[in-house]
């Protein structure tokens, strides 16, 4: 709660405590002009509350009751002032009434304006009962308001101004059980709605006793009552300030449950206390007939309203329970068949599955996995370093309905490749786990992949390949060679002993270049005789590897118990001097090649040397 509302809790509190020991102390002639200003200073301290109120938070709702309360304190404030000139007149009496009529009538907006409008639509009997309500109220006003209003006012426009608030404060009767009954546009909680309902009761509890008093010359009880004017406003900007409080399930329940207890049995008990009213009144024969025969006739309408309804709901409920039957069944039906389903798939699912509990214990398994041995009292090593893993990866994923991990096992030669999916079935505390395994596909995969990278004849690196290994080398170092190689002489070695014997002399040349290169270096095979090279060295350092690259291949080749020899050409691009891509490189490499290879074969040139000479 805020310090504002507590400050203005506690004023009220002092405001009356103070208000009614001053009343009750003082001799009765000084009874009314206290009471008039006791209500004065309260209506006072209100309307400062909520100016207070409307400032920090402003609000329609709060507009509605600052307009109020406002009204009421002019009213207040013109009859202290009208009380010390000892102003009686008439007109002036019915101007003064009607401040209290707008502070009445906009407290009647006020909570219009907060009714679930669209409650009545759905309920026909809140709408008779609110009917019920308001005959009721309206021949207990007549009783003791109306029909006293004529005697006690001196002209028309009095007697005008005294119905229309005495309508209001009926009107004010209905609001309170429109709002018990209904509930409101907005839910709210339990406190800030019993503030609502505590001011609505209060301020039309105490216009009935008023006029009832005042009417009935018990003028000194009616006066008692005006102090309690202002905390009948204390209760809607209470209202207005905790409405937006947490609303606590608990407590709308209860408030649910209290009205379904008495909502239905409301308008039966309003009716016997009228006619209870009624015939210990002084009334004529005429009006107690009357009133006892509207009571009658309220009373079958309601009965047939209640039972049309019940019919209503009767056949509403008969025909939901037949749908839900039916549904019941459907569902049951197609449950089955999703079980056998499911069995089926169980059985025939090519994969291996398995049941687990929490306790990480296998219950049951697939076929599939009965045959990998699964189902057996002592696993593999393999298996029991897999279901290990597969236990740990389920365990730190908790509360995920589906998982999917792959898991390498070791294994004697090679590594065992497993796909691992899960399904959780929550309500039943056990998992499903699919194992698949991937061994072959990923292998046949990565030899796929390979194969794509790779020249099918020598298993060297492809020209895409090795450029692209290159590309990502170059910015890491500060010098290297390029060395394109091609084979003098190879054709005349495919013409001589056929394209076998060249095929083995290229997959020997391979294996020489091969045996060459190291650590980063890269070499592959562009295409036909023709191999590139990159070397992690300068350009002193290159001279000497090809020197040594001549001289290996320069090497005789044996092949099918024959002699066969081949020459290099070899052209060199240096990096970064000669390019700083692997396409500069290539190219300047391929045209120091093409000269060396027209010029003086069996020999290496540097692509800086051409151009130079």
């Amino acid at each position: 709660m805020s310090k504002a509302f507590k400050r203005m809790t506690g004023g009220i509190v002092i405001y009356l405590i103070i208000s009614y020991t001053i009343l009750l102390l003082i001799p009765n002639s000084f009874v009314l002009p206290t009471a008039v200003f006791s209500s004065f200073v309260g209506s006072l301290l209100i309307t400062s509350a909520a100016i207070l109120f409307y400032r920090k938070t402003p609000s329609p709702e709060l507009k509605w009751i600052l307009i109020a309360v406002s009204a009421y304190f002019i009213g207040d404030l013109g009859g202290v002032v009208s009380g010390y000139f000892s102003l009686t007149s008439v007109n002036l009496n019915v101007l003064l009434d009607f401040p209290y009529t707008i502070h009445l009538l906009t407290i009647t907006i006020f909570l219009f304006r907060l009714l679930d409008i669209e409650h009545f639509r759905s309920q026909k009997l809140l709408i008779l009962d609110s009917l019920t309500l308001f005959t009721v109220a309206m021949i207990a006003g007549y009783l003791t308001i109306f029909k006293h209003i004529p005697e006690y006012t001196r002209t028309f426009a009095e007697q005008l101004s005294w119905d229309i608030y005495s309508f209001l404060t009926i009107l004010l009767t209905l609001f309170f059980f429109l709002l018990y009954a209904s509930g409101l546009k907005k839910p709210v909680s339990l406190f800030a709605f019993s503030f609502l309902m505590g001011g609505t009761f209060l301020l039309g509890m105490i216009n009935f006793l008023f006029y009832s008093f005042l009417l009935n010359d018990f003028t000194f009880y009616a006066m008692l009552l005006l102090p309690l004017y202002p905390l009948s406003s204390y209760f809607f900007i209470s209202f207005l300030v905790t409405w937006h409080l947490p609303i606590i399930a608990k407590q709308q329940l209860l408030l649910l449950r209290i009205e379904q207890i008495l909502r239905p049995s409301f308008s039966y008990i309003l009716l016997l206390l009228l006619i209870t009213y009624v015939t210990f009144s002084p009334v004529t024969t005429r009006f107690y007939f009357i009133t006892i025969a509207t009571t009658f006739l309220l009373f079958l309408t309601r009965q047939l309203f209640s039972y049309r309804e019940n019919v209503r709901l009767l056949r509403e409920t008969t025909s939901l329970q037949e749908n839900l039957e039916t549904i019941v069944s459907q569902k049951t039906e197609l449950l089955r068949l999703r079980e056998q389903e499911f069995k089926a798939l169980f059985l025939s699912y090519p994969q291996m599955v398995l049941e687990v509990n929490q306790a990480s214990h296998i219950l049951s398994g697939n076929p599939a996995a009965i045959r990998e041995g699964w189902m057996e009292k002592s696993l593999k090593d393999e298996q029991v370093r897999l279901f290990k893993q597969v236990m740990e990866a389920l365990h730190a994923n908790k509360g995920v309905p589906s998982l999917s991990k792959t898991f390498y096992i070791p294994h004697d030669e090679e590594d065992l490749i497993y796909t691992m999916t899960s399904i959780c079935i929550a309500d039943q505390e056990r998992v499903f786990i699919i194992l698949s395994d991937v061994t072959e596909d990923v292998r046949q995969e990565q030899w796929l992949e390979k194969l794509g990278n790779h020249d099918a004849l020598t298993r060297l690196p492809n020209r895409r390949f090795f450029e692209e290994q290159l590309q990502t080398l170059l910015p890491t170092i500060r010098h290297g060679s390029l060395l394109f190689v091609d084979l003098d002489g190879f054709k005349a070695i495919n013409d001589t002993y056929g394209h076998d014997a060249g095929d083995l002399l290229l997959q020997e040349t391979a294996g020489r270049l091969q045996q060459l290169i190291q650590g980063e270096e890269l070499v592959a095979r562009l295409g036909g005789d023709e191999f590139i090279l990159f070397t992690v060295r300068d350009e002193d350092e290159t001279t000497a590897f090809a020197s040594k690259l001549l001289a290996s291949l320069n090497e005789p080749f044996y092949i099918k118990d024959q002699t066969m020899s081949v020459t290099p050409s070899i052209g060199i691009s240096l990096y970064p001097s000669d390019g700083k891509s692997s396409n500069v490189l290539l190219i300047r490499a391929d045209e120091a090649m093409y000269h060396i290879k027209n010029t003086n074969k069996n020999n290496f040139q540097f692509a800086a040397q051409l151009k130079r000479n």
